[in-house]
């Protein structure tokens, strides 16, 4: 009898963990093309391309959730100005809620730099698309045209 209570409770556990520690689908990141140019149309030689991408977790002392940017893919671009980040995929594997909807907008945010120019950043809204196969962004592509502002440099004056 025991025996019985044991299997069964070990049943009813591992049916609990493989509620929420499973693999999701793939997420994907789309993938990301574009050309950087100055206010004149010249293209920019090594500018800096980065992926932009959230990052969340529970703050313990308080309790609520923390949100965090960080930049995923860097690249930069070639000597016409052309970048490519390329479609990217994860697994999530522990989830808190047992079911999901699924997801049929896809977005991608990112940041473009160089020195002696303003840094571009895309919001959100930018650059987004909705997803008819709901399988997040697999297969999708965005296509950007980016033209960077020279800061103006600090003059002095006598």
């Amino acid at each position: 009898m025991k025996k019985n209570r044991k299997i069964i409770s070990i049943c009813i556990l591992l049916i609990f963990i493989g509620i929420f520690i499973h693999p999701e689908k793939v997420v994907y990141q789309p993938k990301l093309t574009g050309k950087v140019t100055d206010q004149n149309g010249k293209p920019i030689e090594r500018a800096t391309v980065a992926r932009i991408e959230g990052k969340s977790w529970k703050n313990k002392e308080f309790g609520y959730y923390e949100y965090e940017e960080f930049k995923s893919q860097i690249v930069k671009t070639d000597l016409n100005g052309n970048f490519e980040l390329s479609e990217k995929s994860k697994i999530n594997w522990v989830h808190n809620i047992p079911y999901f909807l699924p997801i049929s907008w896809c977005h991608t945010e990112f940041e473009v730099s160089k020195k002696g120019f303003k840094t571009y950043k895309s919001q959100y809204g930018d650059f987004d698309e909705y997803n008819d196969s709901l399988n997040y962004c697999k297969g999708i592509e965005f296509k950007s045209k980016i033209i960077l502002k020279k800061t103006i440099a600090n003059t002095v004056y006598n």
